[in-house]
């Protein structure tokens, strides 16, 4: 349900990429190698293919379940990223070291090393990978000492095409990515809220008339920090806007956790769009949401923040205005009866002080 703006493959995306190709690759080896019809054919030494088939499958499980695991801000996904593009050179060279050569058949995956570190190291990245390329394929030249006029004018072809499709192809995927990454900040730009980095009230609204129009089963919680005006007078609104920016990530990391979308629907209020979960659920939901605003430390002047709640479920057919406003109606039967608690629609009020003495009360 946790919608992503992108107009392009992020880093992570296009690593998976790379890995799934990896995969395909690997499984040609076999083929060329093992797969009778192909390996008596093509007569292949084989001598090493085992070792480097044993170190690519153990290197390429790990990078698989730390691609499923691991995010693009990880610290240790650009050493991920690099060691891959490593690993590419270094099988390819190998490959074509067991596979005749300067004649090999599977020369063109250089071209994906090319692509695959300009992608990330621009035209550093295409630069560097093709003069290593072409290096080590001199070297198999070289040691193959193979020098007859069709493997000479093979291996001159493959380095002519390596810099013109391989450089100047990857100069083409940079200024694709620089131009689309323009076009995914502007698109950022209109559905996000600078402050709090949240989706916006346009964004709010238009994903609130998809998902009724749709009929689709979900959630709508609408929040509202309290006594904010108070706040605001007293403290100042630059500790108003560092609340708010502290607010915004606890709900863009809860989002996350719970499959959801966290907008700030304008001032001091806020909203989720959660998937359909049973009240145990919803909750549990406002037990760690609950906690963690009560363990934030918001400003040396204005320490603690309260807020408050309704929740209601989408009701198939209901008008996106009806819904939102029978839920602005549990948010305010929350405000007018104490504030720092949730309204549910089924009756039921969640107070975050009231559910910390049952715990207590239950590991006694």
């Amino acid at each position: 349900m946790n919608m992503k703006l992108s107009l392009y493959l992020d880093d992570r995306e296009t690593e998976k990429i790379f890995s799934y190709l990896r995969w395909i690759f690997l499984l040609v080896g076999i083929l060329v190698f093992y797969f009778p019809p192909l390996a008596d054919r093509l007569n292949f030494t084989e001598e090493t293919f085992p070792l480097l088939l044993s170190i690519g499958f153990v290197y390429m499980t790990v990078t698989q379940v730390a691609l499923l695991k691991m995010s693009a801000g990880n610290e240790y996904f650009n050493l991920l990223t690099k060691a891959g593009i490593v690993f590419d050179y270094i099988a390819l060279m190998w490959l074509l070291a067991l596979t005749n050569g300067v004649m090999s058949p599977l020369f063109p995956i250089a071209y994906l090393v090319v692509m695959h570190a300009t992608i990330y190291w621009r035209t550093k990245g295409a630069i560097l990978s093709s003069i290593s390329l072409t290096a080590g394929y001199s070297a198999i030249f070289a040691l193959q000492a193979q020098f007859d006029f069709n493997t000479t004018f093979v291996f001159i072809l493959n380095l002519v095409f390596i810099w013109i499709i391989g450089v100047f192809g990857s100069l083409l995927v940079i200024r694709e990515r620089k131009h689309l990454k323009q076009k995914e900040i502007f698109h950022e730009l209109m559905f996000t809220d600078y402050l709090t980095g949240l989706y916006n009230h346009r964004h709010f609204q238009e994903q609130l008339r998809i998902m009724t129009c749709e009929r689709q089963n979900f959630l709508l919680v609408m929040g509202d920090i309290d006594h904010f005006k108070q706040i605001n007078d007293q403290f100042g609104h630059l500790t108003g806007d560092e609340i708010l920016k502290k607010i915004g990530r606890i709900f863009r990391d809860l989002a996350d956790e719970y499959d959801a979308q966290a907008f700030r629907y304008g001032g001091e209020e806020f909203a989720f769009l959660l998937p359909a979960i049973e009240e145990t659920r919803q909750i549990r939901f406002f037990d760690d949401l609950y906690a963690r605003i009560s363990s934030e430390k918001f400003t040396e002047d204005c320490i603690i923040v309260t807020m408050s709640f309704g929740i209601a479920a989408s009701k198939g057919g209901a008008l996106p205005d009806k819904l939102l406003g029978y839920t602005d109606q549990l948010l305010y039967s929350a405000k007018a009866n104490g504030k720092n608690q949730a309204k549910f629609e089924t009756g039921y009020t969640y107070s975050f002080s009231k559910a910390k003495e049952e715990i207590a009360a239950s590991s006694e």
